[in-house]
């Protein structure tokens, strides 16, 4: 995965944004899509969501890797993944992270992490947040167990 514009910025997305129409309907046609590992960190619903429950967001952990969607993305697909995560307000900050491809090749790419203004205890996600995370798990092709991880965060 090279970058063929030198504008070209590599997004990890792990929550809602690996839906392909998700993705589609915030940022337009998806030039780029990879399955792919953030190494070190875990996944964790706890970001607190506008008007109750929780979405995702990722912590540092010694012992786990966060599976997602590394997506090609011009600065325009970026400028608007920043107003729907909140950015301006803080809900999401964009970070820097090194992503593994499934042929060992590593990535520099941006993701989103909760804003410590937004950080609450975890919990379960609304129930379309969390189909439209598992769809875009199954469509990109996620590791069964991760997916069955994701699924475990279903409300009882």
């Amino acid at each position: 995965m090279v970058a063929t514009d030198p504008q070209d910025i590599f997004y990890f997305a792990y929550g809602s944004n690996m839906d392909v129409d998700r993705k589609q309907d915030r940022t337009g046609r998806i030039r780029e899509a990879r399955r792919a590992r953030l190494r070190r960190y875990r996944l964790a619903f706890n970001k607190r969501a506008q008007g109750g429950g929780v979405y995702a967001n990722i912590v540092h952990s010694d012992s786990d890797d966060v599976w997602g969607v590394v997506y090609r993305c011009d600065p325009h697909a970026m400028e608007a993944l920043d107003s729907y995560e909140g950015v301006d307000a803080g809900h999401y900050q964009r970070a820097p992270v090194s992503i593994l491809l499934d042929n060992g090749s590593s990535v520099e790419a941006e993701t989103y992490v909760a804003g410590e203004r937004f950080l609450c205890p975890e919990g379960s996600p609304p129930r379309d947040y969390l189909e439209r995370m598992l769809r875009g798990a199954r469509h990109h092709g996620l590791p069964d167990a991760y997916i069955r991880r994701v699924e475990s965060a279903r409300r009882g």
